[in-house]
């Protein structure tokens, strides 16, 4: 089956993009994470198989699709899959924690542990959903419980959006690549219904499943209940003014002000945002590749970014 050359192009596009954090795709990957262009998972394949232009820019070797020249990628992959395992491992009464706690609808992994993908540095990146009022209590809540219990410097929880606010945004390429590579651990229902509110991702990955909602979780809790009585909106606003305050006093450190939201249901602290670097290094690498064939065409970020989220 010969490719169109728009099929080549999404293909060594799904490639570059991961490559660019060191990673090799297996064909499903490539497949979820195809850009704009939809077919099934063995066409993808057979493209690959029919292309020149494709077998120039892009080797697939021990079921891994990279770019040519990238083999070390490989061994990349390997060792960066044992090292997360490890890392999830000894975090899995962090992860139970958050999940456990009052409010909380939906916690995600995001970044590189989300791909298997991290270096022993990595933090445990977490997206959460919480109930409607409840997204700055719940943070706080969970960052100080985390600090006295010794989980803090790892611990990022830098996304966090109640269900009144699932929509998520710039409508770009980079955040659609973060919402799909989303790892939910607990309130998969809710997940998918962050699935809907951002549609904007099927239109970028059309190949990716996007299921209807499921049945709703359980409702609150009975502890929601009583907390909800009056100690739960009191703690809201007692922790959206301090750690608000908390916040804003360090606002001059941020690197990158436009990727960070303050918000009643909304709390976004990308303070060292990559999307615009790795937006530049992807346009870059991608220019290279359909120049030439003969040469590797994504080199690796600095470690600092390449451990971060697909």
């Amino acid at each position: 089956m010969t490719p169109t050359r728009a099929e080549e192009v999404a293909v060594l596009r799904a490639v570059i993009y991961a490559a660019l954090f060191d990673y090799p795709l297996t064909l499903a990957q490539l497949h979820a994470s195809l850009p704009e262009v939809r077919a099934e998972a063995e066409a993808v394949a057979s493209w690959w198989r029919e292309s020149a232009f494709l077998q120039a820019r892009v080797e697939h070797r021990d079921g891994r699709y990279f770019p040519a020249g990238r083999a070390d990628l490989l061994r990349t992959r390997a060792r960066r899959e044992a090292v997360s395992r490890d890392l999830l491992q000894r975090d899995r009464r962090i992860l139970s924690l958050v999940a456990g706690m009052p409010f909380v609808r939906m916690v995600a992994l995001s970044g590189s542990l989300a791909h298997l993908n991290a270096e022993r540095s990595a933090d445990l990146d977490l997206f959460v959903i919480t109930a409607p009022g409840r997204v700055w209590s719940v943070t706080l809540a969970v960052l100080a419980i985390a600090k006295l219990l010794g989980w803090r410097q790892r611990l990022c929880l830098n996304y966090v959006v109640s269900e009144a606010a699932l929509a998520i945004g710039p409508a770009d390429l980079f955040s659609a690549n973060q919402i799909i590579h989303l790892q939910p651990i607990s309130g998969h229902a809710v997940f998918e219904q962050f699935l809907q509110a951002n549609g904007f991702a099927r239109s970028f990955y059309p190949n990716y499943a996007f299921g209807a909602p499921r049945t709703q979780d359980p409702g609150p809790r009975t502890l929601e209940r009583l907390l909800s009585l009056g100690l739960a909106p009191l703690a809201e606003r007692a922790a959206r003014a301090i750690y608000g305050w908390h916040l804003k006093r360090r606002a001059a450190t941020w690197q990158s002000r436009d990727q960070v939201r303050l918000e009643p249901e909304c709390l976004k602290l990308h303070t060292t945002s990559h999307r615009a670097a790795t937006l530049a290094r992807f346009q870059a690498a991608m220019a290279a590749a359909l120049e030439r064939g003969d040469a590797p065409v994504a080199t690796p970020l600095p470690e600092t970014q390449a451990v971060a989220s697909l």
